[in-house]
């Protein structure tokens, strides 16, 4: 099983589009490629749920949240009129 964490870019009165997706094995540490900005982390791994947190660039949490098996995430920073949003999901790999 993976961390499936897929970014979408919309804006008010258009088609909301993805932008990137990544796939995280399901070990503690940092997910690269997800955000510039944002450091994403896997901070810890249990038997159907993973706990995934996003953090500034001086290191402190923005947000937390626990994915569990056969539930998604969603998370739109606030924003106005435009920005990104990220859906989040563990999904199985063959």
């Amino acid at each position: 099983m993976k961390l499936r964490i897929t970014d979408y870019f919309w804006v008010v009165g258009r088609r909301t589009k993805k932008v990137n997706t990544v796939y995280a094995p399901l070990e503690v540490g940092e997910i690269k490629g997800v955000d510039k900005v944002t450091t994403w982390r896997i901070d810890e791994v249990g038997k159907g749920y993973v706990k995934v947190s996003c953090i500034r660039h001086d290191g402190v949490p923005i947000k937390s949240w626990r994915v569990e098996k056969g539930k998604g995430e969603f998370w739109r920073p606030f924003s106005m009129d435009a920005g990104h949003q990220y859906a989040m999901k563990l999904v199985h790999f063959l």
